[in-house]
């Protein structure tokens, strides 16, 4: 009976479209702990849509590298990416929220994110770049280059933004959809553009 079972598993495999299978990756937050973590956002009254995709830190580490605060909701699609250094953090204040399909990453650096802070949809946020300094070995080969990325509190940040290593923004900020960060935003003005710069200031 096994052999007639292992037999269909495999014509059932071989016409299943890949994307039908869970992913291959060994780092990724899956399982028990997957569903555990899941419910003690929930049970903490955060909104974490079952979809997220949580990868580079074991479910012992997590809670101690990754610090969410009350009532932070992280749309669909999501990936937080915690480098396996062990030694990156991320920190999201209270009543943040994350729009659909955005990515937050860190490898040995700070990410934080103040309070009453909106992320739009597709954006990209990291602390971390590969290395390009070296010619004899290839660029995914060399160590990360970065540096901590701080956002303010009430900051309102675009949909598909990128906000690269080592910026910080201001409270009360605002990024315009599109946007490329690649360096630090006072308090209260408003950027936009690639690279972002300075469209004007709040009164």
């Amino acid at each position: 009976m096994l052999h007639i079972f292992n037999y269909l598993y495999a014509k059932y495999r071989a016409f299943t479209p890949i994307s039908c299978f869970d992913s291959p990756r060994t780092d990724i937050l899956r399982g028990w702990s997957r569903w555990k973590w899941l419910i003690q956002q929930r049970n903490a009254g955060l909104f974490i849509e079952s979809d997220i995709r949580v990868q580079g830190v074991d479910m012992f580490s997590l809670d101690k590298r990754l610090k969410l605060g009350k009532a932070v909701a992280f749309d669909r699609g999501g990936t937080i990416w915690m480098g396996s250094d062990n030694k990156g953090v991320i920190e999201i204040d209270q009543r943040v929220y994350i729009g659909p399909y955005s990515y937050l990453g860190t490898s040995g650096y700070r990410l934080t994110i103040g309070e009453n802070t909106m992320i739009g949809a597709h954006s990209y946020i990291i602390t971390v770049n590969h290395g390009t300094s070296r010619n004899d070995i290839p660029y995914c080969v060399q160590d990360y280059e970065g540096g901590d990325v701080k956002i303010g509190n009430n900051v309102w940040i675009g949909c598909h933004v990128t906000v690269l290593p080592g910026v910080s923004i201001g409270n009360n900020a605002i990024i315009g959809a599109g946007a490329v960060v690649n360096k630090n935003v006072p308090s209260g003005e408003t950027w936009g553009g690639v690279p972002a710069k300075k469209l004007n200031e709040k009164n």
